[in-house]
């Protein structure tokens, strides 16, 4: 192994992340496997194979996060349930909570009943200003809720939430470094935004300085359907802005080397980090870059792979769960695809344009041919491309893992927005330079519109990609997952054996079965989720690409669920069942609506749109829809149903309660808490219970069900 650092630290953070996620005796016994036949292999040898520095980083990195696990995140659980009297200080992600006057985000916890504490939690509800604020107040304490978010917690230390119970009273603001960057990084996003439209301005102050509080939702989405979220997130792209402003002007080829230019580099890039917050993706672009300022300091040439691998014993070293946060592997991955492109179009000029076709017989460069330069030119266009490509693919196993939708546009978004990334941040930097004297400020309102401009051509390039009809692409996880398996497996077969060459029409063969197998595969099956506020959840019941939504009110839930739509490949909603009793108006973007309320007393059977049969009841009290599947009768229900008859259902998608004359075989709802404790108490005791955050039910008319995404609830 040429980069024995880099597969270390990378090996490290692997390490930490399948203990993460995977039982502990598995990853034990498939650590004790892996070293068992790697002490075989040496002794069979006689030499260590060249591989060990990965197998050294998988058992340090187990071991860590071991001792991590023991030192730092049990005694932090062993306080779960208990109820103290601690002073808070708001941190930096705070925002405003759904309840008017009260805030959401990140406590750190400075005492705890008198005593001294470094206890950070997070809390859904809690009153307060802004961050910064230090406050006393009596908070239960309990562990993390298992649901998809908690190892989000976990990577950036919340191993505890907390509710706030009562007793609020302020006390002395913090004065910490991080607070006073907080009001600076603040303070210079609304001079960014002074001139600048506010979508753009949001869009601005996200990509320049971090600060996401500005961009609207359809912005975000916008981004995420086109494929380029990476650019509303600080990376190396940022930084290699920045070290390019030092070497501007004459003599940059000898500042390159000067240490105490460096150093200058280096301290700047140390407070951009701390002025964003030292977010991951921050963190692991940040380290590649001192490292490489380091190499330049010594005269050593530097590897892009073996500062990943340190900036990933960094990242995974100060937390063993860090690794686990999306935008971390997003970003390792990303920087992995983009190092794969590199090598293939390196390999690509080294076979079809060799260094011996530039230069003559003594070894002299010579000018290119017309040929060699069309050639040349399609190189660099491939390498852009397959660039593209590459990272795409390298982050689908992230966004697949944490249930995010991939978008079948990214590689034709990056090759069209990416390179406008960097006029807009030196623009950026243009308008705040500005702003910092008056009688600069006919410049600043300049450079704001300049800014504004090229923001908008980049914001409707985003747009027209976002629209197109591939755009939001849906790929059942585990499936896909499951194909990216084999076609890495195949891909190493293929590199041991050196017949790269033979890879892309073999893998090429293999994915074009894996899609007829998954078509086929995902034919007539049905699918129901359910979606929106805890105990009063909508379900989406999708098949062929048709959507069926039963809702249950709230504009909130209309919300959650145009946003399951958009994240899982927008299917064609057709149909709209109204459960609502009085139902208030809302505008559903499907062709049809059926109001429940509307009809007449009694029961009615509908034919929806996709040949499903719908049975419905209306009572005084509330209304009740019973979906007929291939002979698999699926219940929804809303308000109190009181019927002549007790109905048997198969499945009950079940809001807050159960009507007493509905006998379903399994109850499936996304109550939580005190809500999911009443829904036990009232269902029957033959029936079981499942609850999550986004329960589902797959149905393979005639075949099976397939119950995801839940867990069993005992029936009192």
């Amino acid at each position: 192994m040429k980069r024995k650092l880099a597969g270390f630290g990378l090996a490290f953070a692997v390490a930490e992340l399948a203990l993460a996620y995977l039982p502990p005796l598995a990853v034990m016994l498939t650590a004790a496997f892996a070293i068992l036949a790697a002490a075989v292999r040496a002794a069979r040898c006689r030499r260590w194979p060249a591989y060990l520095p990965v197998w050294l980083g998988l058992a340090c990195g187990l071991a860590w996060f071991l001792v991590y696990q023991a030192a730092v995140v049990a005694p932090r659980l062993k306080l779960a349930g208990q109820t103290v009297q601690a002073v808070a200080v708001v941190q930096t992600d705070a925002e405003p909570a759904f309840e008017e006057g009260m805030l959401r985000g990140t406590l750190q916890l400075v005492s705890l009943d008198g005593k001294p504490a470094n206890l950070r939690v997070y809390c859904m509800n809690f009153p307060g200003v802004a961050p910064g604020e230090r406050f006393s107040a009596t908070f239960a304490l309990d562990e993390q809720p298992k649901n998809a978010y908690r190892m989000a917690q976990y990577a950036r230390g919340n191993y505890l939430r907390a509710e706030y119970l009562e007793g609020y009273a302020p006390g002395t603001p913090s004065d910490a470094p991080a607070f006073w960057l907080y009001r600076l990084r603040q303070a210079l996003s609304r001079r960014l935004r002074l001139y600048l439209p506010r979508d753009l301005g949001g869009i601005e102050a996200a990509m320049l300085l971090g600060d996401c509080t500005q961009l609207a939702q359809s912005v975000e989405n916008r981004f995420r359907m086109a494929g380029v979220s990476h650019l509303l997130s600080i990376s190396g792209l940022h930084f290699s802005m920045l070290c390019g402003l030092f070497l501007l002007g004459p003599g940059a080829q000898r500042r390159r080397y000067c240490r105490p230019f460096l150093a200058a580099q280096a301290a700047v890039l140390l407070f951009y980090m701390a002025l964003t917050g030292f977010p991951v993706s921050v963190v692991r672009a940040g380290v590649i870059y001192l490292v490489a300022l380091l190499g330049y300091a010594l005269v050593q040439p530097s590897d892009l792979l073996t500062s990943l691998g340190i900036a990933a014993l960094a990242v995974g070293f100060q937390n063993g769960y860090a690794p686990c946060d999306l935008g971390c592997q997003l970003s390792f991955c990303g920087v992995i695809g983009v190092q794969l492109g590199a090598a293939l179009g390196r390999w690509q000029r080294s076979k079809l344009l060799p260094e011996d076709a530039r230069r003559d017989a003594r070894g002299q460069s010579r000018p290119l041919t017309l040929p060699q330069r069309v050639l040349d030119l399609l190189l660099m266009l491939a390498e852009g491309v397959e660039t593209a490509l590459l990272a795409s693919c390298a982050t689908l196993p992230s966004l697949l893992a944490h249930g995010l939708t991939a978008s079948g546009v990214s590689v034709l978004a990056n090759l069209l927005v990416v390179w406008m990334l960097s006029p807009a941040l030196v623009l950026g930097l243009l308008v705040l330079a500005f702003s910092a004297l008056p009688w600069l400020y006919p410049c600043m309102r300049m450079a704001s519109l300049l800014l504004s401009v090229w923001l908008r051509w980049m914001d409707s390039l985003i747009g027209w990609c976002a629209e197109l009809p591939v755009a939001s692409v849906y790929l059942p996880r585990r499936y896909t997952l499951l194909v990216i398996a084999i076609l890495a497996a195949l891909a190493y077969l293929f590199w041991v054996r050196r017949r790269m060459v033979f890879y892309l029409p073999a893998g090429v063969f293999c994915l074009a079965v894996a899609v007829g197998l998954g078509a086929a595969g995902q034919r007539n099956v049905v699918r129901a989720v359910l979606v929106g506020t805890a105990g009063n959840a909508c379900t989406v019941v999708t098949q062929n690409g048709q959507a069926l939504v039963f809702f249950r009110g709230g504009a909130s839930n209309l919300q959650a669920v145009e946003e399951y739509f958009a994240e899982n490949g927008e299917p064609d909603w057709v149909a709209t069942v109204d459960l609502r009793q009085d139902p208030t108006v809302l505008a559903f973007p499907s062709e049809t609506c059926y109001a429940l309320d509307a009809l007449p007393p009694g029961s009615a059977t509908l034919t929806l749109p996709g040949g499903w049969t719908l049975d419905c009841v209306r009572t005084g009290g509330g209304n009740l829809a019973v979906l007929d599947v291939a002979g698999y009768h699926i219940a929804f229900g809303a308000g109190r149903v009181a019927l002549a008859e007790p109905v048997e259902v198969d499945l009950f998608c079940a809001g807050g309660t159960v009507p007493a004359d509905i006998q379903p075989r399994v109850i499936v709802s996304n109550a939580a808490g005190v809500t999911a404790e009443k829904l036990a108490a009232a269902a029957p005791a033959d029936a079981k219970l499942y609850t999550g955050e986004t329960p589902a039910v797959v149905i393979r008319p005639g075949r099976s069900v397939i119950f995801e995404e839940v867990e069993p609830l005992a029936v009192q």
